[in-house]
């Protein structure tokens, strides 16, 4: 056995080799996915992964979540516990398109069928309301609208009240976050302008707090509006979507009203990425929430979550100036993380879509989740190997030029068994260590175009540490050497000893240096 390994060991060494260096590789990508976990909050977790389309809501119960979402044009519900498992599941007969709005509770569900208000009550369908335009859910209120007419409905007793009237039909309607019957309506105009009421429900009746108009440009709409009620006023932020040539422009816009009525005057709303510091420009689903900390919005966007990878995630920005927030990320997915649900300040809810199928992710400040978030999990090893392995074909371009650091050895090996080829049958010691020394220089001076921030940046502490630029590649002729002592049989001549240095060298080059260069 001993003596079938010393004889193999030039095939079982590069091998070994290989795999010291793809763990290595793989071991930092997998660090770095676990310190993407976001502040206070637990892992991305995973919830349900077959749902479809953009269909989702949550609401908080006191052991969890009831969840519901589109699965197979379908509604279902799920029960979560806190900790994020599924404990209880049922498809619910009610049929969805890819973008619907509903409310529903447990095995109830109230949507919007052919302009008919159905009820489903866990056993049949009831037919609530016709010629219904458009429907929207707020805290624990269902609002609905037929032409300029807004109704509310207490979905415990299914009984609707009218509780506004627009000067013109209503286009959209929407609800805030996190203020009970604070409900906004958008009515478009001859001039291709929008008026927008706010409006706070109370009881039965409901009192317009403020009324404004947003100008348009041209091929311009809006998109999203939405409140909060503090003490300070009504903080309100909207977006508008343009499409020009086939691009999609979201901006968004921010004011806080401090009396009713009275004369908005909106601030531009700049995302800033704090990995970045870059403005985020690719934005969208963009949601207002109070804080202890002030107003913050939870969007998305496309951005960096690694120095290298960017991608549709869920972030949650603070505003820093009048017109710059802040934002960090929530989700780290390299899919597209969209349609959150916002349940409170330390729990979320989101859909990670790839086409029209999506996974439900979440995260919490559930103390158990926080524990889990600090070790490692199998996923980190497994996103972190794929990572690795991804930045590779950028070591193999390497090698065209790493072929000008091989060209002068292998021309002066060349050489010399053409005017000395006793001294190549006879292995001598100064061909050997010539054609090394000659390999070693050409390799310190071309690597040294490797050496650039990026790479300083992007690689870990055993790489970046100071005179690295100097140790290193002086490090990987030796360890090379080390190699090839090790593996190189007697039989062997100058040449394929040369050739399995160039190997072992290659390997640390690919490995070691070259993901971390482009």
């Amino acid at each position: 056995m001993v003596r079938h390994i010393k004889r193999k060991r030039s095939l079982y060494l590069p091998v070994l080799l290989l795999v010291i260096m793809v763990g290595l590789l793989t071991f930092h990508h997998a660090s770095k996915e676990k310190n993407l976990t976001p502040e206070g909050l637990s892992r991305n977790t995973e919830v349900v992964n077959d749902a479809k389309g953009k269909v989702l809501s949550v609401s908080k119960l006191d052991s969890g979540y009831d969840v519901h979402y589109n699965e197979d044009d379908q509604l279902t519900n799920v029960h979560v516990n806190e900790t994020l498992e599924v404990t209880h599941k049922e498809t619910l007969p009610v049929e969805l398109d890819l973008t619907a709005t509903y409310w529903a509770k447990q095995n109830q569900a109230i949507y919007l069928n052919e302009e008919k208000l159905i009820y489903y009550d866990g056993k049949k369908n009831q037919t609530l309301d016709t010629n219904i335009n458009g429907l929207t859910v707020g805290l624990d209120t269902v609002y609905y609208w037929k032409d300029n007419q807004i109704f509310s409905m207490n979905p415990s007793t299914q009984k609707s009240t009218l509780v506004a009237k627009t000067e013109q039909a209503v286009m959209k309607l929407f609800t805030s976050e996190d203020t009970k019957g604070l409900f906004i309506a958008t009515v478009k105009k001859q001039d291709l302008s929008s008026d927008v009421y706010v409006y706070q429900q109370s009881d039965q009746d409901s009192q317009l707090l403020q009324k404004f108009n947003i100008p348009s440009l041209s091929g311009e709409r809006i998109h999203t509006v939405d409140a909060s009620q503090t003490q300070q006023g009504t903080h309100l932020i909207y977006t508008t979507k343009q499409t020009h040539a086939g691009t999609v422009t979201v901006r968004g816009y921010y004011n806080l009203f401090e009396s009713p009525k009275e004369e908005p005057k909106f601030q531009k709303i700049k995302i800033y990425d704090s990995f970045t510091n870059d403005q985020m420009r690719v934005i969208d689903n963009l949601d207002l929430v109070l804080t202890e900390d002030g107003p913050e919005i939870i969007l998305s966007a496309r951005g960096m979550i690694t120095a290298k990878v960017r991608s549709w995630n869920i972030y949650r920005a603070k505003q820093q100036q009048s017109e710059k927030w802040i934002a960090n990320h929530i989700s780290t997915s390299t899919s597209i993380s969209r349609n959150h649900v916002y349940v409170s300040e330390h729990e979320l809810f989101w859909l990670d879509s790839r086409g029209k199928k999506a996974k439900i992710m979440a995260v919490s400040n559930h103390p158990e989740l926080l524990q889990k978030a600090e070790s490692f999990q199998t996923a980190d090893f497994v996103n972190g190997f794929y990572t690795g392995i991804s930045s590779l074909p950028y070591g193999f371009i390497m090698l065209m030029v790493a072929m000008m650091w091989v060209a002068p050895s292998a021309i002066f090996l060349f050489c010399v068994s053409f005017w000395n080829e006793d001294a190549m049958v006879q292995k001598r010691s100064w061909v050997r260590y010539s054609t090394i020394g000659l390999f070693a220089i050409c390799q310190y001076y071309l690597m040294q175009q490797f050496f650039t921030p990026m790479f300083e940046a992007f690689s870990p502490d055993y790489l970046s540490f100071q005179w690295h630029s100097i140790i290193l590649p002086l490090g990987i002729i030796l360890m090379s050497l080390l190699f090839t002592q090790f593996t190189r049989q007697k039989q062997w001549s100058i040449y394929q000893e040369f050739g399995i240095f160039t190997l072992f060298n290659t390997l640390f080059i690919v490995f070691l240096i070259s993901p971390y260069v482009v």
